[in-house]
């Protein structure tokens, strides 16, 4: 399902069969994979049954439905990721059932096996869950034991500007899939925090791994082009700062990092969390989805950010 390789009769068709190709639950639309998934009548049920459990307004779009979790607990994200995997294995068996073994739909009997499966695949879970109604609500839904409870830190952090003369570039890369669609981004701000630069640009397929380095080579490549000589790295990759901190990072990238290093006066590697560098977070989302090589240049500060961060304002992280 993931590659999209399922055996529908649109899929069979390509190959040269001749099929009615409609679907087997509603008989309307085309038997294909995301009708069967997402887009059917009967899908459409059982998604708002699964959106009203949690409280989550289902789209049409299985990447809007991987993401509806990102806000929640990491033991709610777990059982979103397993209910939502699930569902969409036991559509497609029923799909089967009904095409080999003519048998009927059953709303109700359907929720039932997801929640039965949902228990019997507990054993996945080893997230922390939190103190309060809607964790509790959720595991008593599915008949789970309840994980260990993390109690919720809130902690003050504050952005900083470069140095006199430095110029600050916070990096970001993203990838849809990990591997899947990535991208990268970078802005660049003087030491007074005004916009010099930003960069949105599409890789292709890579891991986020490889989209957090390939962002910190290009944003340093663009810095000597620029005679930005004495420059501050802002990155919330850990993976990414301590490959260039020790070296160690994939090959095609050594002769490069290795040419442009020698002619940069000064160059600080700094961890910034997500809250801190938020405006960078906006384009690898752009880039990934440009066509491959593609690449949007800014030389003012874009529409969509609204706002930057600011050393005059202090942050929260939820931990």
């Amino acid at each position: 399902m993931v590659r999209g390789i399922c055996a529908t009769d649109e899929k069979m068709q390509g190959k040269g069969f001749n099929l009615a190709s409609k679907c087997y639950f509603c008989k309307l639309n085309t038997d294909n994979l995301d009708h069967i998934l997402l887009q059917c009548n009967f899908s459409q049920l059982v998604w708002k049954w699964l959106g009203d459990v949690f409280l989550f307004k289902i789209s049409e779009s299985y990447e809007d439905v991987k993401s509806f979790a990102k806000l929640k607990s990491n033991a709610v994200k777990d059982i979103w990721l397993l209910t939502t995997s699930i569902t969409m294995m036991e559509l497609w068996f029923l799909r089967n059932k009904i095409f080999y073994e003519d048998d009927k739909i059953d709303l109700g009997k359907f929720k039932q096996r997801i929640k039965k499966y949902t228990s019997d695949c507990a054993i996945r879970i080893k997230s922390f869950m939190w103190e309060c109604n809607y964790d509790m609500m959720i595991f008593k839904l599915f008949e789970l034991k309840h994980q260990p409870i993390k109690r919720q830190r809130i902690v003050e952090i504050k952005f900083k500007l470069p140095g006199m003369n430095q110029t600050l570039i916070c990096c970001d890369g993203a990838s849809r899939g990990n591997p899947g669609a990535a991208g990268y981004g970078f802005i660049c701000r003087g030491d007074q925090g005004e916009f010099i630069h930003a960069e949105a640009r599409c890789l292709g397929i890579a891991t986020n791994f490889i989209a957090e380095v390939m962002v910190i080579i290009e944003a340093v490549e663009w810095a000597v082009k620029n005679n930005k000589l004495d420059i501050v790295i802002n990155s919330d990759s850990s993976a990414a700062l301590h490959a260039f901190s020790t070296g160690k990072f994939p090959w095609f990238c050594q002769v490069r990092w290795d040419k442009i290093k020698e002619l940069l006066w000064r160059t600080q590697f700094v961890h910034s969390l997500r809250e801190i560098n938020f405006s960078a977070d906006f384009l690898p989302k752009k880039g990934a989805g440009l066509e491959r090589g593609a690449i949007l240049i800014f030389s003012t500060k874009p529409n969509f950010l609204a706002t930057m961060e600011s050393p005059d304002k202090i942050y929260y992280r939820f931990c």
